[in-house]
């Protein structure tokens, strides 16, 4: 399988980056949100095999100490393929010498993120407005 990664939003992904979203059940991600989404990100990494958006990720950066990275998320059709692991070390080398790059993993995809070098931090806090996502990622 041929994948190209891409570090650039094409407005006519959109449709595509929405079916992602919705076959991983992130049923909130809608095309206007997914537009400013991508539209606002520092960085983005886009998987394409055949034309064809298999897999994402986006970055928020400073371009100096820090960065995040947001909606690490593969078609479910090609998961389980290494696609993941590629687009997570493509995005750390797109973003490239800082002194942190964090990423929120829900629970289920800790491990995985593991086995790619990230670490849980001792000092972190956050405020979920939503009590489903606080639950979700807080202590």
């Amino acid at each position: 399988m041929d994948i190209k990664y891409e570090h650039q939003f094409d407005i006519n992904d959109v449709d595509e980056l929405v079916r992602i979203y919705h076959k991983n059940r992130w049923y909130g991600h809608h095309q206007e949100e997914v537009i400013t989404l991508f539209n606002t990100a520092t960085h983005v990494v886009i998987a394409k095999s055949e034309g064809k958006v298999i897999g994402f990720a986006r970055a928020m950066s400073d371009g100096v100490f820090n960065a995040t990275i947001y909606d690490v998320l593969v078609d479910v059709a090609y998961q389980s393929k290494g696609i993941g692991y590629r687009i997570v070390n493509e995005m750390v080398a797109y973003l490239g010498s800082l002194s942190c790059i964090q990423l929120i993993a829900n629970t289920e995809t800790e491990p995985f993120y593991e086995q790619l070098g990230f670490r849980k931090l001792k000092t972190g806090m956050a405020i979920y407005m939503s009590s489903k996502l606080k639950d979700e990622y807080t202590v």
